[in-house]
């Protein structure tokens, strides 16, 4: 089996986006299948225009429109976040560099902390996560030491960044559930592309296009999957953003922990891990005014919380996941 079938190409991060590309990807954020028409109603251009836009930001890199959901549904049984040490002599962008040539990894984060560098590694399995630290991460010069935080759970992801901000009471955000094999082929088949015709992926399923239409509606609804545009949140202007690790104090349940932050306003990522914390979630903000603010009033206030350590983000590198492909599968794709 290959380790990983990610997409080669990190998302761009661009200094800005004009006002109409702007209102575009806000629009594909909330609903990564809008149709071209609609999103050409609500911005005030053609349909030829808006479709000009939307493939010209997937084409150039800056965003990919994908289903997001729990790895494992991807085939992803062994992940964990990996914390980096650096040698002075070898620069923490260059190193960045270097992971991200790694299938395995799909996150790379510059930062000025503890851990010169962060790493989000998704394999297979136990086994082949501890490879891809050992003689892959650990073979690239510069690294000083690795800590990995293995994933025990995931918890909760909210990649839509405008209502991670404004986070409504309803909003549950993309959690793992359970659904059948029928659900598992959809939401892979999306992943490859989030726009694919719900007919192309009946026909690759062999089952009827109203079938999938209801099974996908029943996806979102229960926030399984979130068909969204994929976009670094930097190029949004979200300049401020930051690891935060828990540990749980004594008498507390890590998972009542862990949904209380998913309640709160600039969560965007939520994992249940071991190692030296037991909760690491991602924030997001403007400004750094801002994620003081959360921390403070929002984080060290709840209940259960024994330590925290913040790292803030200088860089981000971020591709979205595909699908884990077997040899077999990958063999008879070859050939046709």
């Amino acid at each position: 089996m290959k380790r990983n079938m990610t997409t080669s190409d990190y998302l761009r991060l661009v200094a800005s986006l004009d006002d109409i590309d702007r209102r575009i990807v806000s629009l594909l954020q909330a609903d990564g299948r809008m149709p071209f028409s609609h999103i050409a109603r609500e911005i005030g251009v053609t349909e030829k225009t808006a479709r000009s836009r939307v493939l010209d930001l997937i084409e150039q890199r800056v965003m990919q429109i994908t289903a997001v959901t729990d790895p494992s549904v991807l085939g992803y049984g062994a992940s964990a976040l990996l914390g980096l040490t650096t040698r002075p002599d070898r620069p923490a962008t260059k190193i960045a560099q270097e992971l991200q040539k790694i299938p395995s990894i799909d996150y790379v984060v510059v930062s000025t902390s503890r851990y010169s560098l962060f790493a989000e590694v998704l394999c297979k399995d136990r086994a082949a996560l501890q490879s891809t630290i050992e003689n892959e991460v650990g073979k690239i010069d510069g690294i000083q030491s690795i800590e990995a935080m293995p994933y025990l759970s995931f918890h909760y992801q909210l990649a839509h960044f405008a209502a991670a901000k404004n986070k409504a009471e309803s909003e549950t955000g993309v959690r793992p559930r359970e659904i059948d094999e029928i659900d598992v082929r959809i939401i892979r088949s999306l992943s490859e592309d989030g726009r694919k015709p719900f007919l192309q992926v009946a026909d690759e399923l062999d089952i009827s296009e109203g079938q999938v239409r209801l099974r996908f509606k029943h996806l979102t609804d229960t926030g399984t999957v979130s068909v969204i545009a994929l976009i670094n949140p930097m190029s949004l202007e979200f300049r401020s953003m930051a690891w935060v690790a828990i540990n749980v104090a004594s008498g507390h349940r890590v998972m009542d922990i862990a949904d209380a932050l998913a309640r709160l306003a600039n969560t965007t990522y939520i994992v249940i891990c071991a190692g030296r914390f037991d909760i690491l979630t991602e924030f997001i903000c403007q400004t750094d005014r801002e994620l003081l603010d959360v921390i403070e009033k929002n984080v060290r206030s709840l209940p259960g919380i024994a330590r925290l350590e913040i790292s803030i983000y200088s860089d981000l590198y971020y591709k979205r996941l595909t699908p884990m492909r077997d040899e077999a599968t990958s063999s008879r794709a070859e050939k046709v």
